[in-house]
């Protein structure tokens, strides 16, 4: 992971960055991706079901799996899961056509969206806030 993809790696740990690549079918398919596909890269069964019975589409895939995600509170996960894909998507960007290294950045960016998402959301909505 070194290697092929280190902006990955540093966002999101060998083991789960390997994982985005296999399912995604390569580094170069994976960089073709937009955000909202790779957030639910891994839940394709849930996603196809939704779409064949109306109920509500996953909010992750295989990405719950990062430590972000899948220790926050139900509410928030969504919005960290959408902020996290749009990342892993400019991480693939780089490893696969650029090469340059950003990974230390993007890294800092997701951690500072991370604090404004659990600072603005501590509480989940009320459905009367949902609807505005």
């Amino acid at each position: 992971m070194k290697e092929i993809a280190p902006n990955i790696q540093n966002l999101v740990g060998t083991t789960l960055g390997a994982r985005l690549i296999v399912l995604a079918g390569g580094l170069d398919n994976l960089a073709r991706k937009p955000a909202s596909t790779i957030q639910v890269l891994g839940a394709e069964k849930a996603l196809f079901r939704s779409i064949r019975t109306g109920t509500k589409p996953p909010k992750h895939g295989i990405i719950f799996q990062h430590k972000a995600v899948h220790q926050s509170p139900r509410w928030q996960r969504g919005k960290i899961a959408r902020v996290l894909a749009s990342k892993i998507a400019i991480a693939a960007r780089f490893d696969a056509y650029n090469g340059t290294y950003k990974g230390n950045k993007l890294k800092d960016d997701f951690e500072r969206r991370l604090q404004e998402i659990k600072r603005k959301y501590e509480r989940p909505l009320k459905k009367r806030e949902k609807a505005q």
